[in-house]
């Protein structure tokens, strides 16, 4: 795909210096900035290949020569048409697989190609086999004199490319530019390289460099018509997405200062001030801009801050080089004109970092002035390392970033300049942390599509280009924190600590830091020594975060919006994250809703993850039917009451501690006639409070796949009791409770998992209920029930890690209507619905609370039984259910955040979630039960799928079991 093609290339240009690099001494100029100064030695040269390389291609030599040494172009990994490096076609092609991936939630721009997308992955797989023909015939090729059929043979083959082009981009070509496909695209090309394919002797001129550049400019031409910006090798190599600067404010509140050539083209709109010594240009500054503030507009190029404002200036004359009293001026006006940031694509030949910038930045005027800007330098493109030290005024000279350049294999290129063990010395003195590979990073710089100042794009290499990448993250840092701005040393440590370790493990001396890592310079440097505050009468109070729970476990929580905010001290300044509210809550799911995480930091959501592992998996009870015995038996009394006792195996609760008795019991007393009867046990008490025939096992009051009065199976598994008095022939009346204590069992969790538990406390739930029956006929009974169910430190099965979340759980209050209806002496219809309410246990006490008015949720569940089925004693059962649905209410969560974006001003903040749920789950459950052994035995057989809505691990889209049970 696209990014995979110009990754192929990267390697193939070495970088040279725009404009004549002098041999003159780096002592700085006397001569007024504004005076162009030809007599004075002007030794600084943007560091950078021309915006054209292709007319100065002969100035390559040595190892960096594209097509031998150390860097060969198209041999090996780095063929652009073969091997794991593929131009025009795998992961990263736009149009298909994996860019999805890459643009997260953003829709790509539409463009003219929007009908014709479909044939463009076709086009450009073929275009890459073609062109890899094509070429290899090139290299093969005799002189025009020994053999011109093969190069009319070649002239055929590029036609035929031209006329596959034009049916694909035609259109898009005639729409941009009001010209055809040859006038708008094909034929200025061709020219560009001297080829005429009516003449194909013109096709012998062209070097083994320049065939091959031809047909990345053809591809890099033709995808600035697809409608979609370009994706480049650099993104994924500095871990950066469109998405990620969309959500972080896409730099609009930060000022870039550039010192560089003249900016042209669309870079312009950006600029809010320009001065300098002159209005020369070469498309330098144009291509360094572009990578900084390129607008994400449906053509060309993508700048990592594309709403940053820009200062700028050019410290250039014709001569394309520029004295240390320019710098001086630049340097002055781009800070005065509060420039947070400023970008330097220049130096001295065979320096990394030349001593003449500490005399630009002791300067009285600058350094008073500069005082809140981070610098960002490119290391130049000699290939040398860096040997002498550089005495450093650390009183008043600004912190920096030098950025060196790498390949796309992570490798320094050949061409960049290395820190080595070079020092910023203080009065001769070389302390820790001062050495020049400290303040040393490297990032992408071979063959960097840009803009080239005349509404195209084109490849560049060298340091210049590697710099800009650098400082557009810092203008995403400044635009998301901005009070970082006034914190130019915490800025610059953002950027080093959270870069990816290259070479040597640790700092070295070739690339320092190691790599730029957009993604980690947004995220947490350390998710360990987050900390998070907690408001609680009228008063902020800190708290340690480190406790954050697997958002996995409770992805509908993330989805309703909800998040918490968690704090990183950063030297003298801070960071705030966005943390979405379900990292925070642990065990059920039964809150779903629609909508998505706070858009504002979604990436760093997948770090989180990484950070925090797999974890344990809390989960809610099963069906019921697991492999064991079962036992029950009548008791016999002389005391007038009938009793029984019954022990079965517990249902299992997935990530919580079992208890030592593997099993559950009940005893039943009764009078004689049955008309009282007080039951008693330990274990799956809704089955016996639920008080319908029809609804007999666990998963009928599981609130995940169940939809028989789920507020009981939130309070199911420890203790229950029941009293049971019918009054006439026709109405019982009956009152119960049950009650479920469960302690998270840390074995199956991973470390930081097992650490994270040790604040929560354990889950605790008690339920009392109380229903009447009404039997109408032998066929039909009415049954209406009221159901109290208190949680403590929870919320409809949800705790937070955090005790003043949730620090007096919840009530919630529940009525529902079941009827039973008995079709035939076999077939028994059972239905049952239910709605309820939840408040919060009391909201002043809580940081998470139940909005006035409450949450509203209903459940409802239909199912038929069938007796004799195969013989007299089996049974299926056939269940439709809606498991527990949020209908109406909101959640209220006051949190401690910045009130304040410019100036980092902490405060408390009431958001309001609405947790109405998208779309309603339908759960299907069957259960074959037949007597074996005479009727000592049973054999059941049970399946459960999710008919419509989302699945989950509670109740996933297909499962099945089997059970047996003895009774004695």
């Amino acid at each position: 795909m696209l990014g995979g093609a110009i990754t192929a290339l990267v390697a193939a240009l070495a970088p040279f210096s725009v404009g004549a690099q002098t041999t003159a001494s780096p002592t700085p100029a006397s001569t007024p900035a504004s005076v162009p100064a030809t007599p004075v030695a002007r030794p600084i040269v943007a560091l950078g290949g021309a915006v054209n390389p292709l007319a100065n291609i002969r100035t390559f030599q040595g190892d960096i020569d594209p097509l031998i040494g150390n860097i060969r172009t198209f041999n090996g990994d780095l063929t652009p048409y073969i091997g794991n490096i593929r131009t025009f076609s795998g992961e990263l092609n736009p149009y298909i697989g994996n860019i999805r991936t890459f643009w997260g939630g953003l829709a790509p721009a539409e463009g003219e190609l929007d009908p014709l997308i479909g044939n463009i992955r076709t086009f450009w797989d073929s275009f890459s086999v073609g062109s890899k023909t094509t070429l290899t015939a090139w290299a093969n090729i005799r002189t025009f004199d020994q053999a011109p059929a093969e190069y009319q043979a070649l002239a055929g083959s590029l036609n035929t490319m031209i006329t596959q082009s034009q049916q694909i981009y035609g259109p898009a070509v005639q729409a941009r530019t009001g010209l055809s496909f040859a006038a708008g695209f094909s034929n200025p090309l061709l020219a560009r390289y001297g080829i005429d394919l009516s003449r194909p002797e013109t096709l012998a001129t062209l070097s083994p460099g320049l065939r091959q550049q031809f047909f990345l400019d053809w591809y890099d031409g033709l995808m600035n018509f697809s409608g979609m910006d370009q994706v480049d090798h650099w993104m994924t190599e500095v871990n950066w997405s469109p998405s990620i600067t969309a959500t972080i404010g896409e730099g609009k509140r930060s000022i870039i200062g550039l010192l560089d050539f003249t900016v042209t083209g669309d870079g312009t709109k950006n600029i809010t001030r320009y001065n300098g010594i002159s209005n020369f240009t070469n498309g330098h500054g144009s291509a360094v801009a572009s990578l900084m503030i390129a607008a994400h507009d449906g053509r060309g190029v993508m700048g990592i801050a594309p709403m940053a404002s820009v200062v700028a200036y050019n410290p250039f004359d014709s001569s394309g080089t520029a004295n240390w009293d320019d710098v001086r001026n630049g340097v002055l006006m781009l800070a005065q004109n509060n420039a947070s940031i400023i970008n330097m694509s220049l130096g001295v030949p065979g320096s990394t970092l030349n001593q003449g910038w500490n005399d630009v930045f002791a300067d009285p005027a600058v350094a008073a002035a500069t005082k809140s800007s981070v610098f960002v330098i490119a290391a130049g493109n000699d290939g040398s390392t860096q040997t002498q030290n550089v005495a450093w005024n650390f009183a008043t000279n600004p912190n920096l970033i030098v950025v060196g350049s790498v390949d796309p294999t992570g490798t320094i290129s050949a061409f960049s300049n290395r820190p080595g063990t070079a020092c910023l010395t203080n009065n001769g003195v070389c302390s820790a942390g001062n050495r020049l590979m400290d303040r040393f990073l490297v990032a992408p710089g071979e063959m960097i599509l840009v803009s080239d100042g005349l509404g195209g794009v084109t490849r560049v290499s060298g340091t210049s280009f590697a710099a800009p990448l650098v400082s557009g993250t810092i203008a995403l840092l400044h635009d998301r924190w901005p009070w970082l701005a006034n914190y130019p040393k915490e800025s610059v440590d953002i950027i080093l600590r959270s870069a990816k370790d290259l070479g040597a493990p640790g700092v070295d001396p070739i690339y320092g830091r190691g790599e730029l890592d957009v993604t980690a310079a947004l995220s947490p440097l350390s998710f360990e020594g987050l900390k998070w505050y907690e408001y609680k009468d009228g008063k902020i109070s800190e708290t340690q975060a480190k406790k954050i729970r697997n958002p996995k476990e409770v992805a509908k929580w993330e989805a309703a919006g909800m998040f918490f905010y968690a704090y990183e001290d950063i030297g003298n300044s801070f960071r705030d994250f966005a943390i979405p509210m379900s990292s925070k809550l642990v065990g059920q799911t039964a809150l779903s809703s629609g909508g998505t995480m706070e858009q504002l930091q979604a990436y760093i959501y997948s770090r989180f993850i990484a950070w925090i592992g797999a974890g344990g998996k809390a989960g809610q009870a099963g069906p019921g039917f697991v492999g064991a015995l079962s036992f029950s038996s009548p008791v016999q009394t002389s005391g007038g009451l009938n009793y029984s006792m019954a022990i079965a195996p517990r249902t299992p609760q997935v990530g919580f501690r079992q208890p030592n008795v593997p099993y559950q019991s009940a005893v039943r007393f009764s009078v004689p006639d049955g008309r009282a009867s007080f039951t008693m046990g330990e274990g799956d008490g809704a089955i016996v409070l639920g008080s319908l025939n029809g609804t007999g096992i666990a998963s009928d009051y599981n609130p995940y796949t169940g939809g028989s009065n789920p507020l009981l199976g939130f309070a199911s598994g420890g203790g229950y009791g029941q009293v049971a008095i019918s009054i006439g022939d026709r109405v019982k009346v009956s009152s119960g409770f049950s009650q479920r204590k469960l302690v998270r069992d840390v074995r199956q969790m991973s470390i930081p998992d097992r650490i994270d538990f040790g604040s929560i406390a354990p889950y605790q739930a008690s339920a009392q209920t109380f229903s009447v029956s009404y039997t109408m006929s032998y066929a039909v009974q009415l049954t209406g029930t009221y159901t109290r169910l208190e949680e403590g430190s929870a919320l409809l099965g949800t705790q937070s890690i955090d005790p003043a979340d949730l620090r007096d759980g919840s009530i919630t209050e529940g009525a529902s209507l079941g009827a039973e209806v008995r079709l035939t002496p076999t077939l028994l219809l059972t239905a049952t619905g239910m709605m309820a309410r939840t408040n919060s246990g009391d909201s002043a006490r809580q940081s998470l609370a139940v909005s006035s008015g409450g949450l509203i949720s209903s459940a409802f569940q239909v199912s038929g039984t069938k007796r004799k089925i195969l013989n007299r004693n089996d049974s299926i059962r056939f269940t439709v259910s809606q498991p527990m649905h949020m209908e109406s209410g909101a959640i209220d969560f006051t949190a401690v955040k910045v009130v304040n974006r410019q100036t980092g001003e902490l405060g408390p903040v009431t958001q309001r979630i609405d947790l109405v749920s998208p779309e309603r789950q339908f759960i299907g459950e069957a259960t074959y039960g037949m007597a074996v052994m005479d009727g000592a035995a049973e054999v059941r057989l049970f399946g459960q799928a999710t008919l419509k809505g989302p699945t989950t691990e509670l109740a996933p889209a297909v499962m099945a079991g089997a059970g047996f049970r003895l009774a004695l």
